[in-house]
């Protein structure tokens, strides 16, 4: 195993949130610098590591290096249980839905103990439908994703992907909702501009408020988490401190400097807050950032190792990593949700003056678990539309 891969260490649970952590930092770099992004590291972690059960030989040396955690590793099964279960605790005003399955052909075999071990460690049950006739077959997993996401998440997968040699879909959809702690007052907000670019604006309903808030900062970025009601969920916004510098600061970004800015302790202050009424839906096809990332025998017509999903009958392969995500923020609070689908084939402190917040240029934006220290999703906003 790499040294840089994470096994099966005493808190398993929080070594696969850290290891999903950085996954979703590196994925979120290789997309277009120059739009919005955002993602679900903790959905796509899912959905490829359940396929990685599936996966031997270097197919599977290659996602665990991707990871960062020994994927396929069935002593990591009961910390995906864990951390599912851990996920999944609802409080008063806040809430996370998370939701795996399989979507199977019809009649077609997957080997007993794939499909057991899916169920058990990541609450995975089978289902059975026919890619012989493609589109109702997709129709039915798009269904059971907009369920699975409140509708937020609709037509995951586009007319065209699934064919009459697709064998298996595993899917993951998350939603999460949580109303602000301290919700800002709706006559309070105005249009005022918001600069995409050095002297390129648009108008948004920008929200307002003075309270204190966790502000955290580097030398080149400051942060704030606005809390969720629970007191373990909140949302953090980060600016880089030279304005219009967020493609320098996501150049120098490491994994430690993100959390640093994300979770660090640090004692609460009085700050005015200004903050875009927004929401962001971003889509993509992760394939090629797979592949950039190192993860290439698992998309190789002939070369791929699926055998321990169906004993070697057929020379299996991933045709699509397929995601999508979805970020609402208002007075209230934020929801958002995301899902990811694997489709698998055939081919052949004292008193301080009050800071100041605004967020009226580009950021980056996550949604972090306090208890497993998980970011559940993470993003770029470059151009934010009103939310209405």
């Amino acid at each position: 195993m790499p040294d840089d891969v994470i096994g099966a260490p005493a808190d398993a649970t929080a070594g696969l949130s850290k290891a999903s952590n950085g996954f979703g930092w590196s994925l979120l770099r290789e997309q277009d610098p120059a739009k919005n992004a955002f993602l679900s590291p903790t959905s796509i972690a899912a959905a490829l590591g359940m396929t990685a059960c599936g996966a031997q030989g270097e197919t599977r040396e290659q996602m665990a290096k991707v990871l960062g955690f020994a994927a396929g590793d069935p002593s990591l099964d009961p910390a995906w249980k864990e951390l599912i279960g851990a996920l999944r605790a609802d409080k008063p005003g806040r809430q996370v839905q998370l939701a795996n399955r399989l979507f199977g052909q019809s009649g077609y075999g997957f080997l007993p103990e794939f499909t057991a071990r899916l169920n058990n460690g990541f609450d995975a049950p089978l289902e059975q439908v026919d890619f012989g006739t493609p589109e109702p077959a997709r129709a039915r997993i798009n269904a059971w994703v907009a369920s699975q996401t409140r509708d937020m998440i609709k037509d995951l997968i586009p007319s065209g992907v699934l064919t009459p040699l697709t064998r298996l879909v595993l899917a993951n959809a998350i939603h999460f909702k949580g109303d602000w702690v301290l919700p800002f007052t709706k006559s309070k907000t105005m249009e005022l501009p918001f600069e995409t670019a050095p002297g390129v604006f648009k108008k948004l309903p920008m929200m307002n408020q003075q309270g204190r808030f966790v502000l955290r900062e580097d030398e080149s970025a400051t942060s704030l988490a606005l809390d969720c009601k629970g007191a373990d969920r909140s949302v953090v916004f980060v600016l880089p401190k030279k304005r219009h510098a967020l493609a320098e600061l996501e150049s120098s970004f490491t994994l430690a400097r993100l959390e640093e800015l994300t979770s660090s302790s640090v004692a609460a202050q009085k700050v005015e807050l200004r903050l875009p009424r927004f929401e962001v839906d971003t889509r993509f096809s992760l394939n090629d950032a797979l592949k950039k990332l190192g993860m290439v025998r698992a998309f190789e017509r002939g070369r791929a190792e699926f055998a321990g999903m169906n004993g070697g009958k057929e020379q299996l392969q991933i045709d699509a990593v397929l995601h999508k995500a979805v970020l609402k923020v208002d007075e209230q609070g934020a929801e958002a949700a995301a899902a990811t689908a694997v489709a698998i084939g055939v081919r052949s402190a004292p008193s301080q003056p009050i800071r100041r917040f605004v967020v009226d240029q580009p950021f980056l934006v996550a949604i972090r678990d306090h208890g497993t220290g998980g970011l559940l999703f993470l993003g770029r906003v470059r151009e934010p539309v009103a939310k209405s």
